[in-house]
């Protein structure tokens, strides 16, 4: 039995090996694709992480602001006050600052009536934000009626 070549010209001899090179030159780009990939799902997995856990801190701050007597029940001066965020405390500076306000009534006749307390009404206003030194909050967080 004979054995006969399939592809016998020369141009098929001189060409042997270039499919191997082809692929290799495709797995690399391949390989460099996925590594370029995997660093950008990377990437956004920590800035997903980061506005997580700034999500959580100005709900945390909000609370603390409407239900919690804890910082606007203070007198006026610069207090510090912890919140829980994702298991983690978080120091944050709470400035209670105090206002006094005159209030007017009017009837209908345009005839006003100030208000009877001296010196107007006192209101207190909190301001929270995240302490500096916090490395645990990504982004400082500012929060004022």
């Amino acid at each position: 039995m004979q054995q006969v070549l399939y592809k016998n010209s020369t141009l098929y001899k001189q060409q042997q090996g270039a499919t191997l090179i082809e692929v290799l030159v495709s797995i690399v780009l391949m390989a460099i694709i996925g590594l370029g990939a995997a660093y950008i799902s990377g990437r956004t997995a920590v800035m997903h992480r980061d506005q997580n856990i700034h999500l959580h801190t100005v709900n945390q701050m909000r609370q603390q602001l409407e239900n919690s007597a804890e910082c606007a029940g203070k007198s006026a001066g610069t207090h510090t006050v912890q919140i829980q965020v994702a298991g983690t405390g978080v120091n944050l500076n709470c400035v209670v600052s105090e206002g006094a306000y005159t209030v007017v009534a009017r009837d209908s006749t345009g005839a006003g009536v100030a208000s009877s307390t001296s010196g107007g009404i006192k209101v207190n206003a909190a301001t929270l934000a995240v302490k500096e030194e916090d490395t645990f909050v990504p982004v400082k967080v500012q929060m004022s009626p």
